[in-house]
């Protein structure tokens, strides 16, 4: 179930009060591992990064690799970090990064408010279904050029789910493992057979506590919980380098609590605990 986002944030602000009381228990039970997850983890994450920017390759995959943590790149195949950087999102893949589909032209509605930076040539609202999944299975394709891999999950352009008045979601399901949405609580049930709306978390100017809080939040539920981000210490929509080194390194510091997968990985694991 989606929460609100007033109800989230107030479910936030309580975990960062409690964060130091429940810093403390975990010291005693460490080797008490008992989570459904790999490990017997307590939580799933899920980082997940969108449009194929610069700042990905400069600062969120250093920060990633120096905590040997995975992460899922949406890429946009024609931005120009993939012509003129291609062969580093193929390094990034090598060192274990998803590298998931979100279009050739990150097409979405312009008719919706806030859209008037969308191009006509790349308004959803004007594509035919068959246009759309071409678009996508064409992205496919390029990304298995430069990745050589054959799953791939998909992120929703703007969260939008429909193509020229159709529904998308039900089309898209042949061609990629998962689908990722960009707007709700981040929390993802471990019995929840829908993967192809799994929720995020807009880290968009979230403090690393704000951040951390989230992932704290989600202990309760023993839900896998995906986070959002764009730019990260640059670009847009942006994420300071700083509040994302600090859940980083909040994550690494505590395996026994958080398993961190790419979102495939995560949705075959789900998928295989579900049989």
């Amino acid at each position: 179930m989606l929460l609100t986002n007033a109800r989230w944030m107030a479910i936030v602000v309580l975990t960062l009060l409690s964060c130091a009381t429940a810093s403390s228990e975990e010291a005693g039970n460490e080797g008490n591992n008992t989570g459904p997850w790999p490990g017997g983890a307590e939580v799933a994450v899920i980082l997940t990064y969108d449009d194929s920017l610069d700042s990905h390759l400069d600062i969120a995959i250093p920060q990633l690799n120096k905590l040997d943590l995975p992460g899922t790149f949406y890429l946009s195949g024609a931005r120009s970090s993939i012509r003129d950087r291609h062969r580093e999102w193929r390094n990034a893949a090598g060192q274990g990064h998803e590298l998931g589909n979100h279009m050739l032209y990150h097409p979405c509605r312009k008719s919706l408010p806030g859209r008037d930076w969308v191009q006509p040539w790349h308004d959803l609202d004007d594509y035919t279904l068959a246009q759309f999944i071409d678009e996508l299975r064409t992205t496919n394709s390029l990304l298995s050029a430069i990745d050589g891999e054959q799953k791939r999950s998909f992120a929703y352009p703007c969260g939008d789910m429909q193509a020229g008045g159709e529904d998308i979601v039900e089309a898209l399901k042949p061609y990629v493992t998962a689908a990722r949405h960009g707007s709700a609580d981040g929390q993802h049930a471990i019995d929840d057979d829908n993967f192809y709306q799994l929720a995020s978390f807009d880290s968009l100017k979230k403090s690393g506590k704000e951040l951390i809080a989230v992932a704290e939040a989600a202990r309760a539920e023993h839900s896998m919980v995906g986070f959002l981000f764009h730019g990260v210490g640059g670009d847009y929509l942006t994420t300071s380098a700083e509040s994302h080194q600090a859940l980083l390194a909040h994550l690494a510091a505590h395996p026994e609590v958080y398993w961190v997968a790419t979102v495939t990985d995560a949705v075959t694991y789900l998928k295989a605990l579900q049989q």
